[in-house]
């Protein structure tokens, strides 16, 4: 079947490149990052419906364990397989809205989240693959956690934060170049607490009420 092939490739492929990154040059320790390289939880946050309708049809890839580190201590060996799995499964996926894909809209269901084992999927999509090859390379589970964020349209989007040594980092389907949260251009929202993936924190946005209450809208318009 095509879905094994690929998540074989992709398995194969990133093995293949993580084994010949033989030097590894640790960095600056997080305790001594500065505060704005991180992104600030300020409160308690509701759960997306795309991840209440993944844990639901997928419950073992959702269950909660014993937490694991929160931050990732970045190397240059790290720093390289955030750069591949996210570059891979960019290239590989292609892109694909919900409805057009699985017509969900049919089916009463408004936002989709699943693996892309066929080939294509959207934004969601690539998070949850990207999640999975780099704990399967050996990356924390707390430390990789979806985030909702808007982009410069006020439109909802799902981007990958990776919380490292040196800052909380992007991956994201629209680009192939990881980067530090705060210059990746968006609007944060929200994102999995580290302590349960299941649960969710809201997170600084830097926005005026006004345009707290747009985004409001815009986030409750797309379901996110």
């Amino acid at each position: 079947m095509r879905s094994f092939l690929i998540a074989a490739s992709l398995l194969f492929v990133a093995g293949l490149s993580f084994s010949t990154v033989t030097t590894a040059k640790p960095v600056a320790n997080a305790a001594n990052t500065p505060a704005r390289q991180f992104a600030r939880v300020v409160t308690d946050a509701s759960v997306p419906v795309g991840w209440a309708g993944f844990c639901s049809a997928q419950p073992a890839e959702c269950a909660t364990g014993e937490k694991s580190d929160e931050f990732v201590a970045i190397n240059q060996e790290r720093w390289g397989q955030l750069q591949q799995v996210n570059s891979l499964v960019n290239h590989e996926i292609q892109g694909v809205g919900d409805n057009d894909h699985y017509g969900i809209y049919k089916l009463g269901i408004i936002n989709w989240w699943t693996y892309p084992d066929d080939g294509a999927g959207n934004c969601n999509d690539y998070v949850i693959l990207k999640k999975k090859l780099l704990i399967e390379a050996g990356w924390s589970r707390s430390a990789l956690l979806l985030t909702v964020v808007l982009d410069k349209n006020n439109e909802g989007h799902l981007v990958l934060m990776a919380r490292t040594s040196d800052g909380d980092l992007i991956l994201d389907n629209l680009t192939d170049t990881v980067k530090p949260w705060e210059g990746a251009g968006y609007t944060f929202i929200k994102r999995q607490s580290a302590d349960n993936p299941n649960n969710w924190v809201r997170l600084e946005s830097g926005r005026t009420p006004e345009q707290l209450a747009m985004i409001s809208k815009v986030l409750a318009s797309h379901s996110q």
